[in-house]
């Protein structure tokens, strides 16, 4: 018989939708980049408003006073981290973060859910926090991997398809086993093996990274920083959470 509760592996927004539904504590990990971008600017001091729709976070934006992300070198924020690195100083620390896959799942989080960001960045302190929050409220885990678009590779260049469908990202299952060998729960097969393959990934991560579509994708889009940052394990000791339509440092 199972114990109860217990850390499972899921993907993307049908995953979150179904795990939220049975009343599951989740954790959204997009490691590539929305996740590490959150962890970091939150770590800076930043409150993030995650949104899917580059056009209502415009509007939003402007209604609440906040910065509004956009494309590196054309807005001070993008989802790159290293553009949260560059700008700590900045007056306003409320901005809207547009990504189609991290923000899509973090907009799903309604106001009785719990629910945190993680990746590799913060792979410990968001383990031992579900373990905590779960066993005080005997209520199950879920690990989100947000997964990315399907790409192929064209003459040693990536390109993303048009197709919007959501596929395996290797970096966002290693960033759920980072924080599911932090969990001290019962676990299901499934992050069972999540755990073990980032246990035997743990010494390359970096070079995984830099391997894999996605960070492939950033290095031939002068993005490399933002991979080499993201692959640092347990870099920062901070657990954003997601309320209320916005995801901030937890106290």
């Amino acid at each position: 018989m199972k114990a109860f509760p217990e850390v499972k592996l899921d993907w993307g927004i049908e995953g979150i939708r179904f795990a939220l539904k049975n009343g599951n504590i989740v954790v959204v990990d997009d490691t590539l980049r929305f996740s590490s971008t959150v962890v970091t600017a939150t770590a800076n001091g930043f409150t993030i408003y995650p949104i899917s729709d580059r056009e209502k976070g415009l509007i939003f934006a402007t209604s609440i006073g906040a910065e509004m992300s956009g494309k590196l070198g054309k807005a001070k924020f993008s989802l790159s981290p290293i553009s949260f690195l560059e700008n700590t100083d900045n007056d306003n620390k409320n901005v809207v973060l547009y990504s189609p896959n991290g923000a899509t799942c973090s907009e799903l989080v309604k106001e009785n859910d719990v629910a945190y960001i993680g990746c590799l960045l913060n792979a410990k302190s968001v383990g031992e926090q579900v373990t905590k929050i779960a066993k005080e409220k005997n209520r199950s885990v879920t690990i989100i991997a947000a997964g990315e678009t399907r790409a192929v590779e064209e003459d040693g260049k990536i390109v993303y398809l048009k197709e919007n469908d959501k596929v395996f990202a290797l970096e966002d299952y290693l960033g759920c086993g980072a924080i599911i060998s932090y969990i001290k729960l019962s676990k299901s097969p499934e992050a069972k093996v999540c755990e073990s393959a980032f246990k035997s990934s743990k010494n390359k991560l970096k070079e995984l990274l830099l391997e894999c579509f996605s960070g492939k994708y950033l290095v031939q889009n002068n993005l490399k920083k933002d991979v080499d940052h993201a692959a640092q394990l347990n870099y920062y000791n901070i657990i954003p959470i997601i309320r209320n339509g916005k995801i901030e440092r937890l106290a």
